[in-house]
């Protein structure tokens, strides 16, 4: 299901296991290049939810393809005498529509950013679903991955201050979704373009982290003082301070960080 070529087919992904992991730093750093655009995460949902509606037909054709390439023979044939309210069109080109129409946004994107000339265009969603990375990567190929990685106390003490956790279930689960999803990267990757980005490190040496940006998509100059600014809100609200955890989830973090996976000579 590839879809389109050059620019369009070569899209920046900024993703990351959860929320509150810094891939807005990230997606603000590179628009602050001179070759940068990254969009938000809109279009991110959009992207996900139009890969996962067309995983899901592509399979019920996929399975009834006979029945339905029957139906259709019959019918040219003549014969209309039959149960055809499924009646379908010539499957390949069909399910091929789909897959243009399910990209549609994305060539959208492309083709704006290219408009007002920033190459490196892509869009940033965290804890983007694993099952839909291969689709992505399958609809568009070239893909390029900054998979940026926090600690998950941190990260954590940061969803807490935003409410997105309101109960030790929620808690639970993000821990069990921040370990979940760095293992499937860790072990998708192979063939994908994925530049780990952490946290910690851009923080502490911007320098070397736009170095590694720069070498991993054309995006020119980024300005480093955007590092410095701290936004996690948004324009009229303060920022919220990371709340503390209690003992529980504090176990619950360290189990998470010893099974997580190695990413040593990656990033």
């Amino acid at each position: 299901m590839a879809v389109g070529d050059g620019a369009f087919a070569a899209p920046l992904l900024v993703t990351s296991p959860t929320i509150r992991s810094g891939t807005t730093l990230v997606q603000r750093l590179l628009c602050s290049a001179p070759g940068g655009l990254v969009y938000g995460e809109e279009v991110g949902k959009d992207v996900e939810f139009q890969l996962q509606v067309l995983a899901a037909r592509r399979l019920v054709y996929r399975h009834n393809g006979a029945r339905f390439r029957q139906a259709l023979s019959q019918v040219l044939d003549g014969e209309t005498n039959d149960w055809i309210i499924d009646l379908m069109p010539g499957l390949e080109a069909y399910v091929d529509a789909l897959g243009q129409g399910a990209l549609a946004g994305m060539k959208a994107c492309a083709a704006h950013a290219a408009s007002v000339g920033r190459p490196a265009w892509g869009f940033k969603y965290p804890g983007m679903a694993p099952t839909v990375l291969p689709l992505l990567a399958e609809a568009m190929p070239g893909l390029r991955v900054v998979y940026v990685l926090r600690g998950l106390a941190d990260t954590l003490r940061s969803a807490k201050a935003w409410g997105a956790l309101p109960d030790a279930i929620q808690v639970q689960r993000f821990c069990d979704d921040w370990l979940a999803h760095q293992h499937f990267v860790h072990g998708w990757r192979a063939g994908i373009p994925l530049l780990v980005l952490r946290h910690e490190a851009l923080v502490a040496d911007p320098a070397a982290a736009i170095a590694r940006l720069r070498a991993f998509a054309p995006i020119g100059e980024p300005d480093p003082g955007v590092v410095s600014r701290r936004i996690n809100a948004p324009a009229g609200e303060a920022y919220r301070e990371p709340e503390p955890l209690s003992p529980q989830e504090q176990e619950w973090v360290d189990a998470a960080v010893a099974a997580a996976p190695a990413w040593d000579g990656i990033d």
